[in-house]
């Protein structure tokens, strides 16, 4: 049968804001009972499966910064490192596409009517099965955008991957024991257009 969840969450943390520096920084410790977890199999409908675990441990730390360097440029980070282990029947093991590191870091630069941005975003290694030998590897990705304001419109230029990075960001052990991924977009562009009334 399928056990409630129950979790003890403590978290702790620092906010400082002044005229260039945003700072948040959160530490949390969240202690599981029967959570229900990733297994790593999908059902005949493609959803992703749980199954429920007797003991699971998730803390970490979570960072979002801006930072303004100057009149026109910005730098901004959303990161966040995690440690999390589920226990099972004596065994312990990482849960399911939990990379332990992501790291976004972007840096805006605004003059006038423009903007241009570029975001890098880094993901560690996570596991695809319980048994924790399968990986989806590390992967960096460089984004960027352009934007012009007509005052009541703003016109965006957003280019993806554009590095052209072949990449996935999820994956699974298939019924037949093959590993399976999704491999993400590669190079991409889209405009859009923002009415403001």
């Amino acid at each position: 049968g399928i056990e409630p969840e129950k979790v003890t969450d403590v978290e702790v943390g620092f906010r400082h804001n002044s005229q260039n520096l945003n700072l948040n920084i959160n530490y949390y410790h969240l202690d599981f009972k029967n959570e229900r977890v990733l297994n790593g199999a999908y059902g005949p409908n493609g959803l992703a499966l749980t199954s429920n675990v007797e003991k699971s441990t998730r803390t970490g730390v979570e960072l979002n910064v801006s930072y303004k360097l100057n009149e026109y440029i910005m730098l901004v980070n959303n990161s966040s490192y995690n440690y999390s282990i589920i226990k099972e029947q004596s065994i312990e093991f990482s849960p399911i596409l939990s990379p332990p590191l992501i790291i976004n870091q972007e840096v805006i630069v605004a003059k006038n009517r423009f903007k241009v941005s570029l975001n890098t975003r880094y993901q560690s290694k996570s596991y695809i099965n319980f048994e924790n030998t399968e990986t989806i590897n590390e992967y960096i990705l460089l984004n960027g955008s352009i934007d012009y304001d007509f005052d009541e419109l703003q016109l965006s230029l957003f280019i993806n991957n554009i590095t052209d990075n072949y990449y996935f960001n999820n994956g699974l052990v298939d019924w037949d024991g093959n590993n399976k991924y999704f491999v993400q977009a590669p190079r991409n562009y889209h405009v859009s257009l923002k009415y403001i009334f």
